[in-house]
């Protein structure tokens, strides 16, 4: 009778082991949910320009040289330099202001002045923000102060995210000659970075960074090897820190030859160690200037400049080049004509880029379309994940006069914003250089619903997520009880920010979902469509409930393996095992 208890009692114990997953280490789908947190690239051919804005409306004489940078809110910030007398109270001479296009009341603030302390020639001015959405500005001044002298200089100024605006500081403290076009950057550790062309020995590329507690290094010599002219540089940072310039150079270094060549180099994260020289135009022959540098968000380098190589039938004008590198074989890849349907000088290029896509404009005067020869806006984007360029863009179609200098920036919803300076009489501008803007928009892309789980579920929650759009500003989510082909007559049950929203059932059926992305220029077209069964009764969180029938009889044949085994094993051991007897008792 004993040997059958405890036979019966091991049988017991697998019998209850087998009811508890986690013993048996099985894995199940349907009892986790996997969110897909990444952004899907779309393709921008149904975007489309907004209207020119003009954006020196308080300017009466000469606007020029704009720049222009997005921060963390999408706001707009632009800067540029004007001679109009006492603009702002800013006196007689040429000096840098700035406006702030405001995301959340859509409307662009008062002009402001920058340099408020300059008595002379203020001009080429740029800016950066860095992660707490301080702009940091510098420009190139003739102002006797701080010690400068009356030679041209580099000068610094920070406007914090509430409004204030710092002293001017002096860059070129070292300088005693020109300077030419200072560039300004801000990397992930919020320090910002200034570099640009000194004539006081020479055309060299000098640098010089700021910690965000506000402490200048010394001057570096980034064409420290340069025998020959060296200028106008550009600087961009990867996720890491590591910084990386390019510039334009004379000296016949690797064999690049004595006229200009796109030189590169890298400054370590740690900001101690310096690459050598890269020359990254080795398929030119003829002079190559005016580089621009982007570093993507996936840390990808791309570097574009003019060129007046006959490379590629480009012929002998200058031409847009584009070159990046590929950090899978460490190897830059061969140059690329950008500026194919040009046939007459491409200049004063900018170029920036986010994570699925690289834009240039540039100032041109082919009469492409029929725009005239006069100067316009021409603009190119290429996709980063087909490798494919667009077709060609005029911003400036119908301006009759010359537009130049352009910049650009990307907001976080990879809205492209570009600004220049145009002579064209439009919008009340007058007969002078102003400065105007467009933007670069679309509705979101269309986000995919993932599959819902567990399905069937039981009365209460249900857990939706799907993709996040990168242009999308908000999620509508939409239920029905029957298929939805359309939205037409339903009202979302929630607007969310988010990717992800919990749903409460409170009535057994079979429900239909759908999601839509939105921004202010549109709604995305329907997710697919998922659909869950709900149930009345009440559905145990158990492990045989998440399991189809087959895999339960798979589940039962290995518990009664184990079953049978352990009998065996028992049933040997008893017959074979050792004999236990009691001892014997013996009568006194």
């Amino acid at each position: 009778m004993k040997k059958i208890k405890i036979l019966f009692l091991i049988n017991f114990l697998v019998l209850i082991v087998g009811f508890f997953p986690s013993s048996l280490n099985v894995n199940s789908t349907s009892d986790s949910i996997i969110l897909n947190n990444d952004i899907s690239l779309d393709d921008l051919s149904s975007w489309w320009w907004t209207p020119v804005e003009l954006i020196s409306e308080s300017s009466t004489v000469s606007a020029y040289h704009p720049d222009i940078a997005c921060d963390s809110e999408n706001n707009i910030h632009i800067i540029f330099d004007d001679v109009t007398p006492d603009l702002g109270g800013s006196g007689a001479d040429r000096d840098v202001f700035y406006v702030q296009y405001d995301a959340q009341t859509k409307t662009w603030l008062p002009l402001e002045v920058v340099s408020t302390e300059s008595t002379s020639g203020s001009a080429y001015a740029r800016i950066a923000i860095d992660s707490e959405n301080n702009l940091h500005v510098t420009w190139s001044d003739y102002t006797d102060i701080l010690g400068a002298g009356t030679d041209e200089d580099v000068f610094y100024k920070q406007r914090s995210s509430s409004g204030s605006w710092s002293t001017t500081e002096l860059v070129s403290s070292d300088s005693t000659l020109e300077i030419d076009r200072p560039v300004i950057h801000v990397d992930v550790k919020d320090t910002t970075h200034i570099v640009w062309s000194d004539d006081s020995d020479g055309w060299d590329v000098l640098y010089k960074r700021r910690t965000s507690a506000g402490s200048w290094s010394s001057t570096f010599i980034v064409s420290e090897y340069s025998t020959l002219i060296a200028y106008t540089p550009r600087i961009d940072s990867d996720s890491t820190g590591n910084i990386y310039f390019t510039w334009a150079d004379e000296t016949d270094y690797a064999g690049s030859g004595v006229d200009l060549d796109i030189f590169f180099r890298t400054l370590d994260a740690d900001l101690t160690t310096w690459s050598p020289y890269t020359i990254i135009s080795t398929e030119s022959d003829d002079v190559s200037g005016i580089p621009n540098i982007s570093v993507d968000d996936l840390d990808r380098i791309h570097i574009s400049w003019i060129d007046k190589s006959d490379y590629d039938s480009a012929g002998t004008d200058w031409d847009v080049f584009y070159k990046y590198y590929d950090s899978q074989f460490d190897t830059w890849h061969i140059s690329k004509v950008v500026s194919t349907e040009s046939d007459s000088p491409s200049t004063e290029l900018r170029m920036v880029s986010d994570n699925s896509h690289l834009y240039l404009v540039w100032e041109d005067r082919t009469e492409y379309s029929g725009v005239g020869p006069d100067a316009d806006i021409f603009f190119k984007y290429k996709d980063l994940t087909t490798d494919s360029w667009s077709s060609l863009g005029v911003l400036t179609s119908g301006h009759i006069a010359d537009s130049i200098t352009p910049a650009l920036a990307i907001d976080n919803l990879g809205h492209l914003h570009v600004t220049w300076s145009d002579w064209t009489d439009i919008l009340g501008a007058g007969a002078g250089p102003d400065i105007m803007y467009r933007k670069f928009v679309g509705s979101p892309g269309t986000p995919t619903l993932n599959n819902i789980v567990p399905n069937p579920a039981k009365l209460g929650n249900i857990s939706l997520s799907w993709t996040e759009k990168s242009d999308a500003v908000s999620y509508q989510i939409y239920r029905d009880i029957s298929y939805i082909s359309t939205v037409s007559g339903l009202t979302p049950i929630a607007t969310v920010s988010s990717i992800s929203y919990i749903d409460d059932i409170s009535a057994a059926g079979t429900y239909f979902y759908t999601v839509l992305a939105s921004n202010d220029y549109g709604q995305s077209s329907l997710s697919n469509i998922e659909s869950i069964q709900v149930l009345e009764d009440e559905i145990s969180p158990g492990f045989f409930k998440s399991l189809r029938i087959g895999e339960i009889l798979v589940l039962a044949a290995i518990i009664g393996g184990v079953q049978l085994l352990i009998t065996t094993i028992v049933v040997v051991f008893v017959k074979t095992g050792p004999k236990i007897r009691s001892p014997k008792t013996g009568k006194k």
